[in-house]
């Protein structure tokens, strides 16, 4: 098959090599009247010193492939059939040998259009996005009246792209992963086919790449997501095919678009495309794929991204490579990718694997700042402290790479003096030693085995509370509060009424519901959510320690039913505020990121301030907090 049989993506061309009125990209070769030829000025691939205008061609006639009406644009290399290869240097006219006619433009729905689906949701056009009369389909950025969601709209207006559509809906609806766009709907009206996806915010990697504001690390963490995302789609049985950086967005997550190419393993692909830059060489020759046609791509991603350049048409030679930037770990990635299949990684997860141990690597470095303070209060009865806390960190070295991780706690005692010191010190020491037993074991900790191995923690606190209430033939029990940080990655695990705020510059967000009497009213809306610290019930929980053995596991709160997701990433400067009762019922939330934000960066100074302020307005209780920053370096 020659290049000119095979449709290019111009978006991806090198800056000063696009051919200006052509479409970004094209998905299939475009045909014209066998009467039709174009002609270019070219250069002799070869020649020790070819001039700009070395020749003209007549493609029709020096190649004997079927013309396009369109000419190729600037770049391409066409091979005639002895052998030789021309580069194109300057697209010059259409010749009309007989009598072409091509068909008028098809102008896209303007802004403001409103297209129905046969369900009844209406599609507004708010912004179009991207134009292809070739491939056959226009994009637009559309809303759905009465919801305030952003919807990414594709029209098709050739049954070819109509077919493309439909497969595409089908290979997304196969999937259930967030780093790929939702199916809202596809759907025929007016005689044209679209497909509506979630609609996806930020800028491509393409885009990023051209502003050459993207590092090293973040160019890593970017494609470790994106082979994430491959992963899944392979163990659901799909071969991309149509990856390159204007598909890739780098939202949170990042999302990998355009599943239209999608082929199974093991067959071959629907259609001829080859995207310049980005798809295998064995792409050409029309055999079944496999998940390594994806490996290739991402290494692709990765030249592309660290060179600034796409692959050019002859493949890409690292064994002169010089990148502006040498990082180690990146030659030996793309070795592995970039090569002939068998010399490439064997599966997707593999690769991930590479980049998300490269990326660790050269990632910024994680610290964090804490301070802690903690009081047994004004009531003139109370002589213990029955408030404990804790703090312990360190950093993990694992065959991932190095992640730093903290541990803080906060457990309030109760059940009357002595009942209640014994259960928040075992509750506490307890998370102690699993947090350094579970480090020290050298693994690579996910989200998943974050969140739960937090649970597991806290119901083993309840199991040794029981225990050692139990050994002292003592009544009581004890709230417990654990956050644990992996990097910039927070989880939490929680009974009780003891309370965590995320302090962000000049907001403060509550993490955590009380499992108190006080609480349950305002959430059924009986009481205001400001009523709860001053509420008669505000102290009567509902959910400890001690209370019952074995803790059942859906007594353990986690970030889920506050915020919506079992982990939440922090940014560089977020303050986690962790306190008792005795804290946060006395110190108005805004009084707490006014305070912080007064001593900070010193958050020892502002841990003080914060008990001073509970005991300067009255408060009788414990009153202890934890603060911790995520610091990077």
């Amino acid at each position: 098959m020659h290049a000119t049989d095979l449709p290019i993506d111009r978006d991806d061309l090198p800056e000063g090599e696009q051919h200006a009125p052509e479409p970004e990209e094209s998905s299939e070769p475009t045909t014209a009247s066998p009467d039709a030829a174009h002609q270019a000025s070219v250069t002799l691939l070869g020649d020790e010193d070819p001039a700009p205008d070395a020749g003209m061609l007549d493609l029709d006639e020096t190649v004997g492939v079927r013309p396009f009406i369109n000419p190729l644009p600037v770049g391409t290399i066409v091979t005639t059939p002895d052998g030789r290869q021309f580069r194109i240097t300057v697209s010059l006219s259409l010749t009309e040998v007989g009598d072409v006619h091509a068909p008028p433009a098809i102008q896209p729905l303007p802004t403001g259009s409103v297209v129905a689906a046969p369900d009844g949701k209406q599609f507004r056009i708010l912004d179009p996005i991207t134009s292809d009369q070739t491939a056959g389909f226009f994009e637009y950025e559309a809303g759905i009246d009465g919801d305030p969601r952003r919807v990414w709209l594709q029209e098709a207006f050739s049954e070819a792209a109509a077919a493309r559509l439909r497969h595409q809906a089908e290979v997304l609806g196969d999937l259930s992963c967030p780093m790929f766009p939702r199916v809202l709907a596809c759907f025929r009206a007016e005689g044209r086919s679209y497909l509506a996806l979630e609609g996806t915010s930020g800028k491509t990697l393409a885009e990023a790449v051209a502003e050459g504001k993207l590092s090293v690390p973040r160019v890593l963490s970017v494609l470790a997501q994106v082979a994430f995302a491959l992963s899944h789609l392979h163990e659901r049985g799909w071969v991309h095919l149509g990856l390159r950086s204007g598909r890739v967005m780098l939202s949170k997550p990042v999302r990998v678009l355009d599943l239209s190419y999608a082929t199974r393993p093991g067959q071959e692909p629907a259609g001829n495309f080859y995207h310049a830059g980005y798809s295998p060489p064995e792409l050409v020759n029309r055999g079944p794929v496999d998940e390594r046609a994806d490996i290739y791509a991402v290494g692709a991603l990765l030249f592309h991204a660290v060179t600034g350049q796409p692959i050019a048409e002859t493949g890409a030679e690292l064994s002169t490579w010089e990148p502006p930037d040498p990082v180690a770990g990146v030659p030996q990635i793309l070795h592995r990718c970039l090569g002939a299949p068998e010399t490439r990684f064997s599966t997707m997860k593999e690769l991930h694997a590479a980049l998300l141990q490269l990326a660790r690597r050269y990632a910024p470095t994680v610290t964090y700042s804490v301070g802690a303070c903690t009081s047994v209060g004004l009531e003139p009865t109370r002589i213990e402290n029955q408030d404990a806390y804790l703090h312990v960190a360190g950093e993990l070295q694992s065959e991932q790479g190095r992640q730093s991780w903290v541990v803080l706690g906060v457990a309030d005692g109760m059940g009357g003096m002595q009942g209640g010191e014994v259960a928040s010190d075992a509750a506490v020491k307890t998370i102690q030693q699993r947090a350094v037993e579970t480090f020290s074991l050298g693994k690579s900790i996910s989200a998943q085995q974050q969140t739960e191995m937090l649970r597991d923690w806290a119901i083993a606190a309840n199991t040794r509370v029981c225990d050692r209430l139990a050994e002292a033939q003592l009544r009581g029990g004890s709230t417990l509060l654990c956050a644990c940080l992996v990097d910039d990655r927070l989880t939490v695990a929680h009974v009780g009424d003891c309370r965590l705020y995320l302090l962000r510059g000049n907001e403060a967000r509550l993490l955590t519901r009380d499992h108190s009497v006080a609480m349950a009213l305002a959430l059924q809306d009986q009481i205001d959510m400001e009523q709860v610290p001053h509420h008669p019930d505000r102290g009567n929980v509902t959910r400890s320690l001690g209370d019952r053995q074995p803790l059942p596991p859906y007594f353990v709160d986690t970030l889920e039913e506050a915020a919506g997701a079992p982990t939440l990433a922090l940014r560089p400067g977020d303050v986690l505020l962790l306190c008792s009762d005795g804290v946060w019922e006395p110190v108005a939330q805004h009084d707490m990121l006014q305070i912080v934000g007064r001593y900070a960066p010193d958050l020892k100074k502002a841990a003080d301030a914060l008990v001073e302020t509970a005991l300067r307005r009255g408060g009788p209780d414990n009153a202890t907090v934890v603060l911790a920053r995520l610091d990077v370096g």
